[in-house]
């Protein structure tokens, strides 16, 4: 799953850089409830202002406020002064959770605009092969519960990682992450993406904490404070992917168990050889019986 230095070269959706509250208005004018603002560190595009959109009235209608709206510097939220004081941490969240939709109307768009074209369609084919390989492997859902079993974390997956997409392929998912087999995250904003180009292991407890991450966009994006994600290679060295763990919650991650999830990469890379040979010798032998006779 984004660089350590998140380039300037990807619009990362807005996230919420602090809170403005204005005094309530002075008896008599027309509106006497308080307004707070939360500001945001980037200009909404039309993605996440469609996304806000869909999501907005179930927000004001959950936390019974009078109003939820964008304006040019942020979202304007109105309601009683108790009610907004205790509203920040609720707040950040919608604008992350927000961000999440408007990237996955950005990949959608993404996929279906490239679909004329012959790179894209052979991207796309690949992608669903190698999401039909995980699924072949009798043993993958007992992996990621290990996996989760081992960390303490709620969320696992085993993505592809190409140069242009981050794909799922097989997910275990305790903490309704809502990501399916299938689905894809904007690469540029995963951290997978950086193991792609470097080839190692990232992992840490508490990235509200940690010296690298504490600023970094993807662990708030996401909503996550735990993480490890291990590179899975193919037996003749190609990248496949990685296999990751996340968790809302900080966790405590030793090195013998790092060194179980590189060891179940390793296992993954072996069966994905196992498997792609057996989706070649499958595809040859229907070639074979559609084949005119001579």
């Amino acid at each position: 799953m984004p660089s350590p230095d998140p380039s300037t070269r990807y619009a990362w959706p807005p996230s919420v850089a602090g809170f403005d509250m204005p005094s309530p208005a002075p008896a008599g004018g027309g509106d006497p409830e308080p307004l707070m603002l939360a500001l945001l560190n980037g200009r909404p595009d039309h993605f996440w202002i469609e996304a806000f959109a869909s999501e907005v009235d179930a927000f004001r209608s959950q936390h019974q406020l009078r109003e939820v709206r964008l304006d040019t510097r942020g979202v304007v939220v109105g309601g009683s002064a108790q009610q907004l004081r205790s509203l920040t941490t609720e707040l950040r969240n919608f604008v992350h959770r927000v961000s999440r939709i408007s990237l996955q109307r950005r990949v959608m768009e993404r996929l279906s605009s490239g679909m004329a074209s012959g790179a894209a369609a052979t991207e796309n084919a690949a992608a669903r092969r190698d999401v039909d390989l995980v699924a072949r492997m009798p043993a993958m859902a007992s992996i990621l519960e290990e996996v989760s079993r081992s960390t303490g974390m709620r969320f696992a997956t085993v993505a592809r990682v190409s140069d242009t997409r981050w794909t799922a392929c097989a997910v275990y998912d305790t903490i309704d992450f809502g990501l399916r087999p299938g689905e894809d995250l904007a690469l540029e904003t995963t951290i997978c993406n950086e193991i792609r180009k470097h080839g190692h292991t990232v992992v840490f407890n508490h990235a509200s904490t940690h010296p690298r991450f504490t600023h970094h966009p993807t662990p708030a994006l996401y909503g996550f404070e735990a993480y490890i994600s291990v590179p899975i290679y193919m037996a003749d060295g190609r990248f496949f992917g990685t296999l990751c763990a996340v968790d809302p919650q900080p966790r405590e991650l030793d090195q013998a168990t790092v060194q179980i999830l590189e060891k179940f990469a390793r296992a993954i890379g072996t069966e994905l050889d196992r498997a792609e040979r057996l989706f070649a010798h499958d595809d040859d032998r229907d070639d074979a019986a559609h084949a005119p006779a001579a």
